[in-house]
């Protein structure tokens, strides 16, 4: 009789154990896609500089750095005088 319950014990604490296992992969799997995600909502967002505040070191230094971060990127130099901004961004123009 002893020996039943003491197999049936190491029974449902293997049991209890896969359940938590499991559970801890799910939740591990779920933050690995959020961190995949992030990673790539990062990649494509759009990162502005102003070119009268940075000195010309700190725009080379900037430009270099996201190059090293960003696989893809476009550089975009908008003259202060031209008001209509959305207009550029809504033309697909290759230099």
């Amino acid at each position: 009789m002893g020996q039943a319950v003491l197999v049936a014990a190491v029974f449902c604490m293997f049991g209890f154990g896969f359940y938590v296992a499991n559970k801890a992969d799910q939740l591990l799997n779920l933050m690995k896609e959020s961190m995949k995600d992030e990673s790539e909502e990062k990649q494509h967002s759009p990162k502005m500089l102003f070119l009268d505040t940075l000195s010309d070191e700190e725009l080379l230094r900037k430009v270099h750095e996201c190059k090293k971060e960003y696989k893809e990127a476009e550089i975009i130099i908008i003259d202060g005088r031209f008001l209509d901004v959305k207009k550029i961004f809504d033309h697909n123009t290759v230099a």
